[in-house]
């Protein structure tokens, strides 16, 4: 039963919880961040002291060096993006519509799989829910 209807009881937490849910939405944004962060920061350092070591350079010297080698390879990465990203993004439209196809045709074989009875409990136990979470929202 509760396998059965797990995404109704996520989706009635997270309305019900919805400021639990965007401060762990934040926090897990947050710590991605982060992340990036503090690997950017090392391959920097990286490349910086590999240049001062490989030409015996001054540590400004190998900054400014450093600075154009991540320069050039953020145009590169930009240039790879600019000819990548048109090809991604018909893909994800062409499997959202392809998803939005498959689950409103589940939705509709449900629906009309259900008796009358089992259509006005599920109308019923629905708008059940939503007046009783506009109580936590408001």
């Amino acid at each position: 039963m509760i396998r059965q209807h797990l995404y109704l009881i996520i989706v009635a937490l997270s309305i019900a919880m919805y400021d639990v849910v965007i401060d762990l939405a934040f926090n897990i944004l947050h710590f991605v961040f982060e992340i990036i962060h503090l690997a950017y920061e090392w391959f920097e350092l990286g490349i910086e002291h590999t240049v001062e070591h490989l030409f015996h350079t001054s540590r400004h010297g190998s900054q400014i060096v450093t600075y154009y080698i991540l320069m050039l390879i953020a145009g590169l990465l930009m240039y790879w993006l600019w000819r990548v990203l048109p090809r991604l993004y018909e893909r994800l439209k062409q499997f959202m519509q392809l998803i939005w196809d498959r689950r409103k045709s589940e939705w509709e074989a449900y629906w009309l799989s259900l008796s009358f009875s089992n259509k006005v409990k599920l109308l019923s136990t629905v708008t059940g829910v939503v007046y009783l979470t506009s109580f936590f929202v408001m």
